[in-house]
C-alpha cells in the first residue's frame, strides 16, 4: 500500500470536512502521483524527528481552486485513523525535506 509522509506544522491546512473526512493542501505533486496514493496511508508530521500526530487513508484528492491560498496544487481527502498516528518518518530525510517520497 503507497504511503506518504508530509511536514505540516500547526496544522496548517488541514480542515475537517465532516470528522472522520479531512482535506490536507496544498501540496506540490503530479496529479499522477496524487492518484497513485489513492486509498493508501498520509501521516502528518510537525518535523521528520516527531511521530505523526494526524493520520489516516486517502480518499481521494482535487485540486485546489483560483479562491484557494495555493491554486492548482493538490489537496488530499483523508479518512482519518487513529491507527496513522505516533507513526515515525519514513523517507527522505535531509534537512530541506518536505515529504518522505511516495513509499510503497
Amino acid at each position: 500500500m503507497p504511503r506518504i509522509h508530509l511536514i505540516c506544522r500547526n496544522p496548517l491546512y488541514l480542515t475537517a470536512v465532516q470528522p472522520p473526512e479531512y482535506e490536507s493542501g496544498y501540496w506540490t505533486l503530479y496529479e499522477s502521483e496524487a492518484e497513485r496514493l489513492v486509498n493508501g496511508n498520509l501521516y502528518l508530521h510537525q518535523k521528520k524527528s516527531e511521530p505523526s500526530y494526524f493520520g489516516g487513508t486517502i480518499v481521494g484528492f482535487r485540486l485546489s481552486t483560483e479562491v484557494e491560498p495555493y491554486p492548482g496544487k493538490i489537496v488530499f481527502k483523508v479518512a482519518a485513523q487513529d491507527g496513522c498516528k505516533d507513526i515515525p518518518w519514513e523517507g527522505d530525510k535531509h534537512p530541506m525535506a518536505w515529504m518522505g517520497g511516495i513509499l510503497d
